[in-house]
């Protein structure tokens, strides 16, 4: 029996690592293996699909995410996969732990950088297994915490649904016509680098930033900006995937100017959509998008603004078809079945 805790969809409801197991539970449930996940809390709406045998719910407990979790009840568990870094209580139980980034390490600190170590580096160091979701934090893990020859070590890159997919777009709709528009996906504070992105505006008087996700606009991140380009920047709220997928369709490029990631899943939903992605130099969105990355010479707002051109010139169709041949060497499948290699190797 695997024992998974969701403890991760009491933390977030939307970002990376909840769509990550959300994805990895779907295809657990299609699985002979016994398995059985732990909610603590009124489970989301998408959890509902899996079958009731593999769902335990519980009440929370004060300060549950820092928690050892519990065996389950009613079965003898063999592994226990924590979605966001809990040990298991019960001693002895081989372990599984996903590393997704080290950003708080690398770009935050302070206290919460300390109370997030704690934990996260406490789970490495007790699992038999660990999984590293591309070869950048890999890396960090190497720098920060290390790995003894007891444990295995694994990079399994994360996949994209498969819901985002390049579409026809009506006539003078698309970027090809002139859309006159940009995407920013998420959150945008500190290393993610929205301000950088708002400088490339003005060097783009024609273009407009459209923001999804990652909260409202708050006044002191649209700081520094002139009032042309603060006209142009403008906040769609949280969509769904049907809607970003259109968007993906639409847009001139993702500009994605984060000086950090784990792995960027936005870079590949964007890709497989056939929308050209822009970045900077940041070591894991290279990997992930390898050669239909536009990657700008310099992180300033005129070398970003270049690096945005080049998606609307005549290059275009060619990293449209570069995208969406990049994304295709990545899938939930994939990420699944070597997944439950790993899993297989413990039980």
């Amino acid at each position: 029996m695997i024992h998974l805790d969701g403890i991760i969809f009491s933390l977030q409801s939307h970002g990376g690592i909840s769509v990550y197991f959300r994805e990895l539970l779907s295809r657990l449930a299609t699985q002979q293996e016994p398995s059985l996940l732990t909610l603590e809390r009124p489970q989301r709406a998408e959890l509902d699909k899996l079958p009731a045998k593999m769902r335990e719910q519980r009440p929370a407990r004060a300060l549950e995410r820092y928690r050892a979790c519990r065996p389950p009840s009613a079965v003898r568990a063999s592994l226990f996969h924590s979605s966001y870094y809990r040990l298991p209580r019960q001693r002895g139980m081989p372990s599984v732990v996903t590393v997704h980034d080290f950003a708080y390490e690398r770009c935050v600190g302070g206290l919460r950088t300390w109370v997030h170590a704690t934990q996260k580096y406490a789970a490495i160091r007790q699992a038999q297994a660990i999984i590293c979701i591309s070869e950048a934090t890999r890396d960090d893990l190497l720098e920060f915490v290390g790995v003894r020859s007891d444990q295995s070590l694994h990079v399994v890159y994360n996949g994209v649904s498969e819901g985002f997919q390049a579409v026809e777009v009506p006539a003078g709709a698309g970027a090809g016509a002139g859309a006159g528009f940009a995407l920013f996906i998420g959150q945008r504070g500190r290393y993610k680098n929205f301000a950088l992105a708002l400088a490339a505006l003005e060097h783009l008087p024609d273009l407009e930033l459209h923001c999804v996700g990652g909260g409202p606009i708050q006044e002191h991140e649209l700081a520094g900006a002139v009032e042309s380009v603060r006209a142009r920047v403008k906040h769609l709220g949280p969509v769904d995937d049907v809607e970003l997928n259109r968007l993906y369709n639409t847009a001139q490029c993702l500009v994605y100017p984060s000086a950090y990631e784990g792995f960027g899943i936005p870079v590949l939903e964007a890709m497989r959509a056939g929308c050209p992605v822009v970045g900077i130099d940041c070591k894991a969105v290279k990997e992930v998008g390898g050669d239909a990355l536009v990657v700008a010479e310099q992180a300033r707002g005129d070398a970003l603004a270049e690096a945005i051109r080049v998606t609307a010139g005549s290059s275009r169709n060619t990293l449209r078809e570069r995208s969406m041949a990049r994304a295709s060497h990545f899938s939930w499948d994939r990420c699944f079945a070597q997944t439950l290699a790993v899993y297989r190797s413990l039980t």
